[in-house]
């Protein structure tokens, strides 16, 4: 795994003409997108997903907190549309 030093000096943020003049932590931010973007490659959305949340479960128990608890929402939630008020002008 390339560290982000590795990644800030990577050919394509050194060739990418709108790095040339953003500010560090907008390069930064590219960086970690270039590194999110190779270690995901190839991967479902739901391996993608898988991988976060287990990135987050880590995360979260080397601080001593319980791990995260996740909603599912699918189906759920919709803005239903209100019925049409006659002007009262």
């Amino acid at each position: 795994m390339k560290t982000m030093q590795e990644y800030m000096n990577d050919s394509r943020m050194l060739n990418d003409p709108a790095m040339a003049g953003a500010l560090e932590p907008v390069k930064e931010i590219h960086a970690i997108r270039l590194m999110i973007d190779d270690e995901t490659v190839g991967m479902s959305a739901a391996e993608k997903t898988a991988s976060r949340k287990l990135e987050a479960v880590t995360l979260f128990s080397s601080l001593g907190l319980p791990a995260p608890e996740y909603v599912n929402l699918t189906g759920k939630g919709k803005l239903k549309p209100k019925a049409a008020i006659a002007n009262p002008l």
